[in-house]
């Protein structure tokens, strides 16, 4: 009898072990699916610029990219540049979380 509890004792815990162990599993597969989604649209916002000429490859509609402020410019710039830096943020639209970046823009006439 004493044989009989120890033993339903252990296999309660393994099996309460296991079911956690595929809750976590679920759980982890489905974080690294939305930081996998994010990755990629931070990514796109990187290669996006209204002078070149990007492809949508991302039909993911949960990511919106806003265009932000374009930085100052250095004080020890000797030439004018057609590459500035350029703010940019990236907005859940399920979870409201906003992810802010600097990206590089190439403009058609030197600054």
């Amino acid at each position: 009898m004493v044989a009989l509890t120890i033993t339903s004792l252990v296999l309660g815990a393994l099996f309460s072990l296991a079911a956690g162990s595929k809750q976590l599993a679920v759980r982890t597969q489905s974080t690294l699916q939305d930081t996998m989604a994010a990755r990629a649209q931070i990514n796109s916002s990187l290669l996006d610029n209204e002078y070149r000429e990007l492809e949508p490859i991302i039909g993911n509609t949960r990511f919106q990219t806003e265009s932000g402020d374009i930085l100052p410019d250095v004080l020890r710039r000797t030439a004018p540049m057609n590459d500035l830096l350029q703010t940019f943020r990236i907005v859940d639209e399920d979870t409201d979380e906003v992810i802010n970046g600097v990206r590089w823009i190439r403009l058609e006439l030197p600054q």
